[in-house]
């Protein structure tokens, strides 16, 4: 499905406008419904730091909790002026065109591709290090493993951390 027919299907799902900064999706919050990125760019921001910026008209936002039926994963805020459409009840939309549900799953099989290149490399570069570096591949074949659970990775700053 390309940008074109993407934004026909949502045609007639509500507007919303944002404003340069005005958050659109906040991290932790429970979600239910699925943004389509009319016009502008969005920052996708975990923590404060800006991890992704999105600009493609057509772009699907809030999916992943949707899916997965968790809160948000990250606060997503308008970066300039900004037209989103709200899609409540995305369910329908997916039952109702395969293709449309498709597209979500070449777009979240994209990034997962470039993710796991880029985690095969730094398990490759962690390999032989020791000490807290060293731990970079056992962390790393924890979060690739897909048992279904959570993974606490941990950090530094938790007195009982997993690793």
């Amino acid at each position: 499905m390309n940008v074109d027919a993407v934004l026909e299907l949502t045609d007639r799902a509500p507007r919303r406008s944002l404003a340069d900064g005005e958050l659109l999706i906040a991290a932790e919050a429970p979600r239910s419904t699925l943004f389509v990125l009319e016009s502008g760019a969005l920052s996708i921001e975990r923590g404060g730091t800006r991890i992704n910026r999105v600009a493609e008209p057509g772009a699907v936002l809030g999916e992943i909790g949707l899916l997965l039926g968790l809160p948000a994963t990250a606060d997503v805020r308008a970066d300039g002026p900004v037209v989103v459409r709200e899609v409540s009840d995305a369910d329908a939309l997916f039952d109702e065109h395969p293709p449309f549900a498709r597209h979500v799953a070449t777009t979240l099989a994209r990034r997962l591709h470039r993710i796991m290149s880029y985690l095969d490399d730094l398990q490759r570069q962690f390999a032989d290090e020791r000490g807290t570096l060293g731990l970079v591949p056992q962390v790393l074949d924890d979060l690739l493993r897909d048992s279904g659970d959570d993974i606490d990775a941990g950090s530094d700053r938790e007195a009982d951390s997993p690793y």
